[in-house]
């Protein structure tokens, strides 16, 4: 379950262009996008600044959404509250002209809560056409502060494939999990998600619409459609 504090969108944004403004490297990228649920009709938004230097990347987001009415749904854009954020790091190393690996260790922080979650990429870009896949494992420590909530550890692995068309980009996205500790879906403690994506290059712009299948709680096998749509803007 998300933590939320209540903030407004003038903070939001205030401490998103901070982060840019200390950036001291050329190529930040500025993504905000929101999302909804359709079965649990659920909305949430997220800002993500990110950079990288050399082969350093790194990254800062924050969740903001509606205040929960009592059937658990989420209103757009009202009574907004503040969620988890993250700071995303690590390191990008080629291992020769179509390898990569890519260490990272993920840093999320909430009320009462915060999350470790070490990780390591391995990727390939083909030579002859423009098609990049990658295989990431995640090991996630949660450690949860509140009472009625327990610690967790978590097992994720995600496989990408993108195909770049002129200045279009698609994309597929796979998770499968495994908690440690606690049911996640169908009162099981497996899951899995599946996303569609694509997006198009306009100068310095990339609007993007996601298309995704998830579950809906830890105690069904109820499936819903999550719709995305963003859009980033590369300074």
């Amino acid at each position: 379950m998300q933590h939320y504090n209540k903030i407004s969108l003038g903070k939001i944004s205030l401490a998103m262009a901070g982060v840019m403004l200390a950036s001291s490297a050329q190529a930040v990228t500025l993504d905000i996008r929101h999302e909804y649920k359709h079965h649990s009709d659920q909305h949430a938004t997220r800002v993500k600044v990110s950079d990288s230097i050399n082969n350093f990347y790194y990254g800062l987001e924050t969740k903001f959404g509606a205040e929960k009415d009592s059937d658990g749904s989420q209103a757009a854009m009202s009574n907004l509250e503040r969620g988890d954020s993250e700071i995303d790091w690590g390191f990008k190393f080629k291992l020769d002209e179509n390898w990569y690996i890519q260490p990272g260790m993920p840093i999320a922080f909430g009320d009462n809560k915060y999350a470790l979650k070490p990780q390591l990429r391995i990727g390939y870009k083909a030579s002859s056409i423009p098609l990049t896949t990658a295989l990431r494992y995640r090991r996630e420590f949660v450690n949860d502060s509140e009472d009625y909530h327990d610690d967790y550890q978590q097992n994720k692995v995600t496989f990408t494939m993108s195909y770049n068309h002129g200045k279009n980009k698609y994309w597929l996205e796979a998770n499968y999990y495994k908690n440690e500790d606690k049911d996640i879906y169908d009162n099981t403690r497996e899951n899995y998600d599946y996303i569609l994506s694509a997006g198009r290059r306009i100068g310095s712009w990339f609007p993007y619409l996601e298309l995704a299948d998830v579950s809906s709680s830890s105690s069904s096998d109820t499936r819903q459609l999550k719709t995305r749509v963003g859009l980033k803007y590369y300074y």
